[in-house]
C-alpha cells in the first residue's frame, strides 16, 4: 500500500515538472474586448409593444433599453414641457396608467 501511494506521488510530482509550449504567464496575451457605445438617439417605433399596458417599472425599462434611450420618463399630458433629450424616451401615460404613445425627446 506505501509502495503505491509512493509511486502515486511521485508521478504526481513529475507532472508538475512537465514544460509543455504554452505558458499560461507570457507576453503574449490577446488585446481586451473593446466596448460598444449605445447608440446617442433613441428609436421610439421600437417601444410599440407597450402600447395599451399598464405602466411598471420593468415594462418602462424594457421600453427604454429596446430603444436604445439612455433615460426614460414618464409624462402625463397635464406635465410641462422639458428641453429636448435625443438620448430619453418619453412615455405618454394615462392618469390611470396605461401607454398611450411614447416619443424621443
Amino acid at each position: 500500500m506505501y509502495r503505491t501511494l509512493l509511486l502515486l506521488w511521485f508521478v504526481l510530482l513529475s507532472g508538475c515538472q512537465f514544460r509543455g509550449e504554452s505558458r499560461p504567464l507570457s507576453a503574449e496575451v490577446p488585446p481586451p474586448p473593446t466596448l460598444v457605445d449605445a447608440p446617442a438617439h433613441c428609436i421610439a417605433a421600437r417601444a410599440r409593444f407597450g402600447l395599451g399596458r399598464l405602466i411598471t417599472a420593468a415594462l418602462l425599462d424594457e421600453m427604454r433599453m429596446r430603444t436604445g434611450a439612455h433615460r426614460a420618463r414618464l409624462v402625463v399630458e397635464t406635465d410641462p414641457d422639458t428641453p429636448f433629450d435625443a438620448s430619453r424616451l418619453l412615455v405618454d401615460i394615462e392618469p390611470k396608467g396605461r401607454v398611450v404613445g411614447m416619443r424621443c425627446g
